[in-house]
């Protein structure tokens, strides 16, 4: 666990700030700041939670607004997929509750780590440090930002703390040739799908990404 916390700790500084940008954004569109961090502790997923609740916010209807939610967080079924094999000795009443705490940096963090590390249990106390470490700051931003944002001034630049969140997550995972080039092309499909709704150019991004890598992958020598 304490490797863990070590490991994530540099992302944490981040997670406050972007804890707090949804809080401010749940309250300002029409949030009670009790759902908002409510929101929170059943979600933990901000991007699509700053989605759904600009959503309300111009009063999109509630399908839209899941919808939307729901394909932002899409990505977590691939994390989901890449992890799983990780905790493969472990039983289910240990591997589900797992996926409360399953964030991006949790994610990203870990699979580093067990590159080198295989013992199940490091494995598994690992994870739970990253993870619950990492959401504590989240959850506490977005408490404040949801009971005192309409005191937060304009001035204040927040905004930086999403786009800072995935950088810092992206540099230091790209490895390889094949790394460099699912980023940049995951990326670039993403912007310039901006104009698509729902949240599908996040997925365009994500499954352009993936196809990029894997043909930027050098072949198998034969017989291997």
């Amino acid at each position: 666990m304490a490797a863990g916390v070590r490991r994530i700790f540099p992302l944490t500084i981040i997670a406050g700030p972007f804890g707090l940008i949804y809080g401010v954004t749940a309250v300002e569109n029409g949030i009670s700041s009790f759902d908002a961090i409510l929101g929170s502790f059943l979600i933990m997923g901000g991007a699509a939670q700053i989605a759904l609740v600009e959503l309300i916010g111009e009063e999109a209807s509630w399908g839209v607004a899941v919808s939307t939610a729901l394909i932002i967080n899409l990505r977590f079924a691939l994390y989901s997929a890449t992890i799983a094999s990780s905790f493969a000795e472990f039983p289910k009443r240990w591997r589900f509750p797992l996926t409360h705490v399953l964030t991006d940096q949790a994610a990203v963090t870990s699979l580093m780590e067990f590159e080198t590390q295989r013992d199940p249990f490091y494995r598994l106390w690992f994870f739970i440090g990253s993870a619950a470490f990492f959401v504590s700051p989240w959850l506490i931003g977005t408490t404040i930002g949801a009971l005192v944002g309409g005191e937060i001034s304009d001035g204040w630049q927040l905004g930086f703390a999403v786009p800072a969140t995935f950088i810092a997550l992206l540099v230091p995972s790209i490895k390889n040739r094949p790394m460099l080039v699912a980023a940049v092309v995951g990326g670039s499909v993403a912007v310039a799908g901006s104009f698509l709704p729902n949240g599908l150019n996040i997925i365009a991004g994500a499954f352009s990404g993936i196809a990029a890598g894997v043909l930027a992958s050098p072949s198998p020598e034969p017989g291997s």
